[in-house]
């Protein structure tokens, strides 16, 4: 329950993101919509095809291949810890500074991080949270800011991609529709 309360309290520090809808240009063509609040009768709606995250809630890195992190200009990948759970930070190359965060929580769901939001001691960045999907699947994004999309794959476990350089989300949406693929085919 640590790593639980870690990775939430690290989520709540550093939620600020974008909204993006897939639109029905569909995952390659992402529509940036603004964002609107959850609104207070927003209930998470069901996954139809859950996805088992695996290996790579260990090993985040792995969700993409080194081709696609060069399609998205981001080659550059470094694994760390982050409230006892595994981040891939993706980075341009021979540039340290990190732009995006890629994690799979797999000890809370959607509609966990959507409760946090309710009531008299809901985080401040829950203002700019809005409902979306990425792939068919159930999201919240966020648009205080940077981009951050938190994408529900199973009851309990949540695809998270927070793009610091690009607020629109193009880019945190492409990624999040590639790891959720790699979700999809197990490789």
């Amino acid at each position: 329950m640590a790593k639980a309360g870690g990775a939430l309290a690290a989520l709540a520090v550093v939620l600020v993101g974008c909204s993006a809808d897939t639109g029905e240009g569909g995952a390659d063509d992402p529509v940036v919509t603004p964002s609107s609040g959850l609104p207070s009768d927003y209930e998470v709606p069901a996954i139809a095809e859950p996805l088992e995250p695996g290996r790579f809630a260990d090993d985040p890195c792995g969700l993409l291949t080194a081709e696609q992190r060069a399609e998205l200009d981001l080659p550059d990948t470094e694994r760390t810890e982050l409230g006892g759970t595994a981040e891939c930070l993706l980075h341009p190359a021979g540039d340290r500074i990190t732009t995006v965060q890629l994690q799979l929580m797999t000890d809370r769901g959607l509609a966990d991080l959507v409760a946090q939001c309710r009531g008299d001691n809901a985080p401040a960045a829950c203002a700019t949270w809005a409902p979306n999907t990425v792939d068919r699947y159930p999201a919240i994004v966020d648009d205080g800011g940077q981009c951050r999309v938190m994408v529900g794959i199973a009851e309990q476990a949540v695809l998270l991609v927070n793009d610091l350089k690009q607020p629109e989300c193009r880019r945190a949406t492409e990624v999040a529709t590639t790891a959720l693929s790699t979700l999809r085919e197990g490789r």
